[in-house]
């Protein structure tokens, strides 16, 4: 009887081991379902990857808060990032950054405020997109 209850909790073991990883895999895979879209929500910022060079994202974000009557701040733009802070016409502060991933791709980050505002990040996102 003992070696039936061994091998039972064997099984019962190897069983729970298997669901664990298969569980732990789930999130993995919709994350990459997720990124292979390009356009993510990550901790306040609204996050993009373009098949455009970094000049080009750059050029296209300063129209397009231009377009939504935007205020821009500062304007940094370097060999490999560029960082545009503005405010809204309501006083709400925001940042768009754009790294270089290589000469024609390039990841635009917007945030707004301290927290981010998924909304007006959307809103700025579109602006963008239109001079593109």
């Amino acid at each position: 009887m003992t070696r039936h209850f061994c091998s039972a909790i064997t099984y019962l073991f190897l069983t729970l081991f298997a669901l664990t990883n298969i569980i732990g895999c789930v999130p993995l895979l919709v994350g990459t379902a997720v990124g292979a879209g390009g356009l993510a929500y990550v901790r306040g910022s609204l996050e993009q990857n373009f098949d455009k060079s970094l000049k080009n994202l750059h050029t296209g974000s300063l129209r397009g808060l231009k377009d939504i009557k935007c205020t821009v701040h500062s304007d940094e733009f370097r060999q490999r990032l560029a960082k545009i802070k503005f405010t809204f016409t309501d006083g709400k502060d925001g940042t768009i950054a754009i790294e270089a991933l290589t000469e024609r791709s390039a990841k635009l980050k917007i945030r707004i405020g301290i927290l981010g505002d998924e909304t007006k990040s959307r809103v700025v996102l579109n602006a963008i997109l239109r001079h593109l």
